[in-house]
């Protein structure tokens, strides 16, 4: 059994007990969370819509807040005697799914959604469009004329 969860706008596939380090979450250490849940499947049957995802429900516990590895900046322009160093560490958190279940999976008796709305609006007929004025042409501005006289 596995599902495709959402944190932190990226998307991880996860199973049962598995551990993840993803980017860091305003959770404290030891507490729970359950995230969006994309995709569900337990090998037999994948549910993908969102009318199938809502009784899926996956547990997650934060283990600890970690810091990533250290990157190295450095920027050197040639022949001027300028160099600038830097580091970055990214934050991040150790987490651990603790359950994945699936839920009841009953599909509802009646009319789907978009029949529902289909028969509660009736169809009204749209009016046509004004027909659009042309722009007011403007007339160029006169400038006086000097007259050059021979001397």
């Amino acid at each position: 059994m596995f599902a495709v969860i959402s944190l932190g706008g990226k998307q991880y596939r996860v199973t049962k007990g598995e551990r993840l380090v993803v980017d860091r979450l305003a959770v404290d250490a030891g507490g729970t969370l359950a995230p969006d849940v994309v995709l569900a499947s337990d090998g037999a049957k994948t549910l993908a819509t969102a009318d199938e995802l809502k009784p899926v429900k996956v547990s997650v516990r934060v283990k600890e807040h970690t810091l990533g590895p250290k990157i190295a900046i450095r920027t050197y322009r040639a022949k001027k005697s300028s160099s600038r160093r830097m580091g970055f560490r990214a934050r991040q958190s150790v987490i651990e799914v603790e359950s994945i279940a699936l839920g009841g999976t009953a599909k509802s008796a009646g009319k789907t959604p978009t029949e529902k709305t289909a028969a509660a609006k009736p169809a009204t007929a749209k009016k046509p469009a004004a027909p659009k004025r042309p722009a007011a042409a403007k007339a160029a501005a006169k400038k006086p004329t000097e007259k050059k006289t021979g001397d």
